[in-house]
C-alpha cells in the first residue's frame, strides 16, 4: 500500500513495514509483478494537472530486493510516457499497461510500455464512448487486456497489440454501473468492484469471460 511518500507492506500479523521511500517524489500507484518485483507510479509534488514541461511522473520497477532497477518516464524518442500513472499491471511478458490519466475528470489512456521504454501502443477508447475513463487492469491468460470505463459503464477488451477485440456495456447487460476495480481470481472469475467516491452503494460482482477472450 502507498502512503504519503513511502511503499508499505502489511504483514498477516499486522505488522506496517516500510519497503520504499519515494522522498521527494509521491507515489501514485502500486503492483508487484510475477517476478515479485514492485512496480510504483510516481509524481512530483504540488498539483496534479495541467502538466508542465518540468514535471516528473514515472513508473519505477524495483527489484526483489527493493533497489530501483528500472525507470520509465519517455519513450525511446523521448516523449513523455505518462501524465498521471494512475493504475498498472502487467503481463506474460512483463510488458506494463498503465492507465494514465490525462485530465481532472479521470478520463484518459492505457499506455503499454516494455521495460527499455518502448511504447507498444497507447489506447485512447472506443470513437463512439468518449471521453474514455480508464480504470482497471486485469490481463488475461492469453495476454487480453480487460480494462473498465466507469463514466461509459463499459468493459474494452484489447489483444496484446492494442487492437480492440471486444466492448461491453455492462449497465445493459448485467447491470452493472461504474466499473472501477478488475482482477482474476483462482477460479478464472473476473471481479468487477464498482462504486462512486460519494453517495455509492459500492459492490463487488463476480463474472465469467467467454473463453474466446480468455
Amino acid at each position: 500500500m502507498v502512503d504519503n511518500n513511502i511503499v508499505c507492506m502489511l504483514s498477516q500479523s499486522g505488522e506496517i513495514k516500510t519497503v520504499i521511500d519515494t522522498s521527494p517524489m509521491r507515489p501514485l500507484s502500486l503492483h508487484v509483478n510475477k517476478y515479485n518485483e514492485m512496480i510504483v507510479g510516481i509524481k512530483e509534488q504540488g498539483p496534479i494537472f495541467p502538466v508542465q514541461k518540468d514535471s516528473v511522473r514515472q513508473v519505477i520497477i524495483f527489484g526483489s530486493d527493493n533497489k530501483r532497477k528500472v525507470t520509465l518516464e519517455t519513450d525511446t524518442t523521448g516523449r513523455k510516457l505518462f501524465n498521471y500513472p494512475a493504475r498498472i499491471e502487467t503481463d506474460s511478458a512483463n510488458v506494463l499497461y498503465v492507465a494514465d490519466w490525462m485530465d481532472t475528470d479521470l478520463s484518459g489512456r492505457v499506455v503499454a510500455v516494455d521495460t527499455n521504454g518502448y511504447l507498444k501502443f497507447a489506447y485512447a477508447g472506443h470513437q463512439d464512448l468518449q471521453p474514455f475513463f480508464p480504470h482497471g487492469i486485469a490481463i488475461t491468460p492469453s495476454n487480453n487486456v480487460i480494462l473498465s470505463d466507469q463514466s461509459n459503464n463499459a468493459l474494452h477488451v484489447l489483444n496484446s497489440t492494442g487492437e480492440l477485440i471486444g466492448l461491453h456495456l455492462l449497465d445493459s447487460i448485467l447491470h452493472i454501473k461504474a466499473p472501477l476495480s478488475l482482477c482474476f481470481d483462482h477460479e478464472g472469475h473476473l471481479l468487477i468492484g464498482s462504486g462512486k467516491l460519494v453517495n455509492s452503494n459500492a459492490k463487488i460482482y463476480v463474472t465469467k469471460v467467454a473463453k474466446k477472450i480468455v
